[in-house]
């Protein structure tokens, strides 16, 4: 089966199993981490990260590292007989010759890779205890929104960014039940700021035509979810998420490529807005 027709099936089959009473994608983290290569120390980007979150969510695994049976191997760890692996996505840069047209002869060939979770191995390096969810203060993420240079006002009874006024509009804090909901909704709302003309100009209309708006807000939950594992801290849904899910079923289920691109340009956002965190 085609690799991208696999991931899509397995982000469909995570989001059918949503219920009205729980509407927790795989991409809502309680803990608050990315998975992260357990041999380079990387973290996971793009598609990747979904396809391991599912992997997580349905083994019910409480460990985020990840590595190929050889990798495993090489830090003196076994696979454990009969383990199922997950799959991952790398890319293969291919070149053929250039035109007088203007293609420049790259080709990126997908190709796949199976990675097992340190709870399947044996022998798994040990490293220190996970920081808990939550536990990471309010100041630090209010740092980080501060550092992108968004304009946030919190006043009204909805959140939205407003691309005519490139400002983001939030309900005040006491509004929110919790403080994961309303770092949820405020990191959701910057990944759309992050979309303006003048940032990285990211118009999905030419993408996904009339499916754009729903392209869009997975975009923005994908990339809230990632910021925040990104800082430690834990995700849930947005308020309008489960109006969500059946448009995004629908996209999913008709085009076996618009996870990959809704993930990639939601780690794009992730970093622009870390990136001026650093600067």
């Amino acid at each position: 089966m085609d690799i991208h027709q696999q991931i899509t099936n397995q982000i469909v089959a995570a989001l059918e199993t949503v219920s009205p009473a729980d509407w927790r994608c795989p991409w809502h983290k309680a803990g608050g981490r990315l998975p992260t290569n357990a041999v380079t120390r990387k973290a996971y980007r793009g598609v990747n990260i979904l396809s391991l979150w599912c992997a997580e969510q349905s083994a019910g695994y409480a460990e985020s590292r990840w590595a190929t049976y050889r990798q495993w191997a090489e830090v003196g760890a076994q696979v454990r007989k009969g383990e199922r692996s997950a799959l991952v996505v790398f890319y293969k840069d291919l070149k053929v010759e250039p035109t007088d047209d203007g293609d420049d002869g790259r080709r990126f060939l997908a190709r796949a890779s199976y990675a097992f979770n340190a709870e399947q191995v044996e022998g798994a390096p040990v490293i220190e205890a996970n920081q808990p969810a939550g536990a990471a203060p309010p100041p630090q993420f209010e740092q980080f929104v501060k550092s992108t240079g968004a304009i946030v006002h919190e006043t009204g009874s909805a959140a939205c960014y407003i691309p005519s006024l490139d400002q983001i509009r939030m309900p005040p804090r006491a509004a929110f039940h919790s403080t994961t909901g309303f770092t949820s909704t405020l990191a959701h709302e910057l990944v759309h700021w992050t979309g303006a003309k003048a940032r990285l100009d990211r118009d999905l209309t030419g993408r996904f035509k009339t499916a754009s708006y729903a392209a869009e807000e997975l975009v923005a939950e994908l990339g809230a979810a990632f910021t925040l594992a990104t800082l430690g801290l834990p995700s849930q849904a947005h308020s309008q998420h489960a109006s969500y899910i059946a448009s995004w079923l629908t996209l999913l289920r008709s085009d076996n490529r618009a996870i990959f691109t809704a993930a990639a340009k939601a780690s794009q956002a992730v970093d622009y807005l870390t990136g001026r965190e650093a600067a």
